[in-house]
């Protein structure tokens, strides 16, 4: 989680940086303020810092019937924030997630507190831009990212460095897997997962003949596939990092987090990034990773041709690692807490 990577960066900092430890960032603390979705909170459980949750409406840009519903969440989570910021009075508010943190950045504003925004996607969301016109500075995880050149810095977007510490034995015990033959990884996000699933359970006669899968399906999208060359989670959390250690190649989504984990991991990859307009980012940010060489859109080809062609071609696996060890920010969390501290 890309807001925890970033309370790691400034609990390291502050402890082993010298100049921080002689001024006032000794000691810090920090508050997580995020929306009432269970999940928030489970994944912020597990960390010391303390979670506040707000009402949040969503900015929608089609018809539903939520429009009449939103800015009622959005006006409360608003009062929320004010009485949160008042009661914990932030140096500085971080804001990063979309739309919950709409309403807590219009409270840091008007209570002149500095905020620091960053935008993952290769294209800014509607309330994201809102915030960018409030915030001191804004982050961006792509260079294609337009806005007052002033406030923007290039940092890419952090994740988690623990899941380069997988281990190649915990791996294969979770998955029951060989380390004889390769290993796919496919994964479909939260979003849009069933399209991924019927690809993988009408290409994977042809897959297993070459690979070992792993597959992602998201909650409730089970497959019907049951075969020794065949695995399957809902959601897999700490386990990733395991499993990240026996991939060979990995099929998947385009969203910001996962692109910058294959990068860190330097996994060779093949894109499906989401069709509906309403996720566009999701295309460009696929885009730029083609564009840099990092990644490969799968497009009208067949899933099973064109994985075949980039597994018997060590050269272009060869070439695909390079740029994504160019493309990857491991330093992203720290350069944004320098930032931060900066404040």
């Amino acid at each position: 989680m890309p807001n925890l990577a970033i309370a790691n960066a400034l609990k390291s900092y502050c402890g082993t940086n010298s100049r921080a430890n002689r001024g006032p960032h000794c000691g810090i603390k920090l508050l997580y303020v995020g929306s009432r979705v269970p999940l928030d909170r489970e994944l912020v459980k597990a960390t010391d810092i303390p979670f506040k949750s707000i009402f949040a409406g969503k900015l929608r840009r089609y018809f539903s019937w939520r429009h009449f519903v939103d800015p009622f969440l959005v006006l409360f989570g608003f009062l929320q924030s004010l009485i949160i910021i008042i009661r914990f009075w932030p140096h500085v508010v971080f804001a990063k997630g979309g739309f919950v943190c709409l309403p807590v950045a219009l409270a840091a504003f008007i209570l002149r507190r500095p905020i620091i925004l960053h935008e993952s996607d290769s294209v800014m969301g509607l309330s994201n831009r809102i915030v960018s016109r409030l915030a001191r500075k804004v982050c961006v995880a792509f260079p294609d990212v337009i806005i007052q050149e002033e406030k923007v810095e290039f940092t890419g977007n952090p994740i988690r460095l623990s899941i380069q510490k997988g281990d190649r034995q915990k791996g294969y015990q979770i998955t029951g897997f060989h380390p004889h033959k390769p290993t796919l990884l496919v994964w479909g996000g939260s979003q849009g997962a069933q399209e991924i699933n019927e690809m993988v359970e009408r290409d994977f006669p042809r897959l297993k003949s070459t690979f070992q899968v792993i597959h992602i399906t998201g909650k409730d999208k089970a497959t019907t596939i049951q075969d020794e060359a065949y695995v399957s989670f809902d959601y897999l959390g700490p386990e990733l990092k395991h499993i990240y250690a026996i991939t060979d190649v990995v099929v998947g989504r385009a969203g910001a987090n996962s692109l910058y984990e294959l990068a860190l991991m330097q996994k060779p990859n093949i894109l499906i990034p989401l069709k509906s307009s309403a996720h566009n980012h999701q295309q460009l940010n696929a885009e730029y990773f083609e564009r840099m060489g990092a990644s490969i859109i799968l497009r009208d080809q067949p899933l099973h041709d064109i994985l075949l062609a980039l597994w018997h071609s060590p050269e272009k696996q060869a070439r695909m690692k390079e740029s994504l060890a160019s493309v990857a920010k491991p330093d992203a969390a720290e350069h944004i807490a320098r930032l931060i501290l900066s404040l």
